[in-house]
C-alpha cells in the first residue's frame, strides 16, 4: 500500500450525532484514511457536545496547499452545499438519498423545505462531482436519475467492536416478561411509519396478547410523535407501545438482544442500517419491501409487499413461535450481515479510492 505522507483529504457532514449512521460512517473512513497516511478530519455544520473534540465546525474547513478534493455526505439541503461548491476542490460525494418532500410537508414544512433544497443541491453538485458514492444499489439508481455518471456504491459498514457489549441488564428486567417484543430502530418521523407498527401491534396483540412494541429512535418531528402517542392510546395500546428515544449503544445493542423480532413498515430507506444491526446480532427481520430495504437484505429476511396488518402479525408470530423456522431466517441474516462488516466494506473503500487517487 503507498503512503501519501500526510496528503489532505477530508470530510463534510452535515449534523455530527452520537450513534448516527452517517456520523459513524465518517469516523469510520476517517480511521482508513489515517491509516493509508492522509492527514483527514471530519467538519460538520451541527456538532453535538459529546463530539466537540473530534468533529470541527465546518466554518474553519479551508482549502490547504496541496488539497485538492474533499468528501461530502449529502443527505439533506444546507448552506454547507452551497459553500463546497464554491471551494477551488474536487468532490468525492457519499448519497445517503434525501427523504421525500411529501411525507413531510403537511407535518413540517420547514424539514419539508430543507429536502426540497437537498433535491435541488444534488443536481447542482454534478458539475462539481468527481465521483458520487451511493450507500445503496437504490440511492445509486437515484444518482442515475439525477444525471451522475461515475458512480459507485460503498455500503455502510458495521464496526464490529461496537456490537460487543454485555446487554444492560437494568433493561433485561424492565422488559422482561412472557409476552413477544417487537423492534423498531428509526427517527420517529412519517417515511418511516411507526404508525403502521402500532397498527400492526394492534393485530398481532389478537395473536400475543402481552405483545409490546419499542420504538428506539429521537422524535424528530414532534407533531409525529404526538400524534404516535394519540394512536396508540386511542387504539387501547397505550402500556404496550414503548417510545425509547435516542438510546446509548450499550443499550441499542441490548434492544436488539431482548427483541423477538425485528419490524420495519418504512416506506424510505436509502440504506437501513438497523436492518444489518439486526442480522447481526440474530433478531428476525420482518420488512416492507419498499425503497433500499430488499438490496440490504438481499435474500435473507422476510420481505413483505403489502400492508396487510392481519397477515403481517400471522407472519410475525411464526417468527417468533416457530423455532425451526426462525434459526433457518437468522443464519441466512448472519450470512448477508457479512457484506455490511468493516472487512468487506473497507475493501470496497479502497477500489473506489485507487480510482480516485491511483494511490492504493
Amino acid at each position: 500500500m503507498v503512503r501519501v505522507d500526510k496528503t489532505p483529504l477530508h470530510q463534510v457532514i452535515i449534523g455530527a450525532v452520537p450513534g448516527d449512521a452517517i456520523a459513524d460512517q465518517a469516523f469510520l473512513i476517517r480511521r482508513w484514511l489515517r491509516e493509508m497516511g492522509f492527514a483527514s478530519e471530519i467538519f460538520a455544520e451541527f456538532v453535538h457536545p459529546a463530539l466537540t473534540n473530534q468533529v470541527r465546525p465546518v466554518a474553519t474547513c479551508h482549502p490547504a496547499p496541496g488539497e485538492h478534493r474533499l468528501i461530502y455526505h449529502h443527505s439533506i439541503g444546507s448552506p454547507v452545499a452551497e459553500r463546497l461548491m464554491a471551494l477551488p476542490l474536487r468532490l468525492v460525494m457519499i448519497y445517503h438519498n434525501i427523504t421525500p418532500v411529501e411525507f413531510l410537508v403537511s407535518v413540517d414544512a420547514a424539514l419539508a423545505q430543507q429536502m426540497e433544497d437537498g433535491r435541488r443541491q444534488l443536481l447542482a453538485l454534478r458539475a462539481h462531482t468527481e465521483l458520487a458514492l451511493a450507500d445503496s444499489p437504490y440511492n445509486e439508481r437515484d444518482l442515475h436519475a439525477a444525471g451522475f455518471e461515475r458512480t459507485g456504491v460503498l455500503p455502510i459498514a458495521l464496526h464490529e467492536k461496537n456490537y460487543q457489549f454485555p446487554p444492560n441488564n437494568e433493561l433485561i428486567v424492565r422488559y422482561k416478561g412472557s409476552g413477544p417484543r417487537l423492534l423498531f430502530v428509526g427517527r420517529l418521523v412519517p417515511n418511516k411509519k411507526q404508525d403502521d407498527l402500532i397498527r400492526l401491534l394492534y393485530y398481532y396483540k389478537r395473536i400475543e396478547p402481552d405483545a409490546r412494541l419499542l420504538l428506539v429512535g429521537d422524535p424528530w418531528v414532534p407533531s409525529y410523535a404526538r400524534f404516535l402517542g394519540g394512536l396508540a392510546v386511542r387504539l387501547g395500546l397505550g402500556d404496550a407501545v414503548y417510545m425509547i428515544g435516542h438510546v446509548s449503544q450499550q443499550d441499542l445493542v441490548t434492544y436488539y438482544k431482548l427483541a423477538d423480532v425485528y419490524v420495519s413498515m418504512s416506506e424510505h430507506e436509502g440504506f437501513g442500517k438497523p436492518l444489518v444491526e439486526s442480522m447481526y446480532l440474530g433478531l428476525p427481520v420482518l420488512a416492507y419491501a419498499a425503497t433500499a430495504v430488499p438490496d440490504t437484505l438481499g435474500e435473507a429476511g422476510v420481505l413483505f409487499h403489502k400492508k396487510d396488518y392481519a397477515v403481517i402479525a400471522e407472519m410475525a408470530h411464526l417468527l417468533v413461535r416457530e423455532k425451526e423456522l426462525r434459526t433457518r431466517i437468522i443464519a441466512r441474516q448472519r450470512e448477508q450481515a457479512q457484506h455490511f462488516l468493516e472487512p468487506a466494506v473497507h475493501g470496497i473503500w479502497k477500489k473506489h479510492l485507487e480510482f480516485i487517487l491511483g494511490v492504493v
